[in-house]
């Protein structure tokens, strides 16, 4: 998994793309390298501690790692900002999140070409 450069994140954050899930938000832009190319933001008012901080990252990079298969052949850069009621989940909860991610990709990818 291929990390974003400090300043493509404050460009994405700036003019891309958004959309929510239950436990995400997810910006996106569309970049020319036929991969996807991801960062995780996590402010301090998301938890003070870092720990909790570190697991929430832990565990959204797991998840891209077992379910986002099909994102590996889409060239997006995607900055994924956890929600606050991430903390507890596990893993597989975030299933249905990967699964929106990929639809809402596959569509802008529609919605250019047509």
């Amino acid at each position: 998994m291929e990390t974003l450069k400090n300043k493509d994140i404050l460009e994405i954050l700036r003019k891309g793309k958004s959309f929510k899930t239950k436990n995400l938000i997810v910006l996106f832009r569309k970049n020319n390298l036929g991969k996807p190319r991801f960062a995780f933001v996590i402010s301090k008012r998301f938890s003070k501690k870092a720990v909790e901080r570190n697991k929430a990252k832990r565990i959204i990079k797991e998840a891209i790692r077992l379910y986002g298969e099909t994102l590996k052949n889409m060239g997006y850069d995607i900055v994924i900002i956890p929600k606050i009621g991430i903390i507890g989940k596990k893993t597989y909860d975030l299933i249905k999140d990967i699964n929106l991610i990929k639809e809402k990709l596959e569509n802008n990818v529609k919605a250019n070409c047509g």
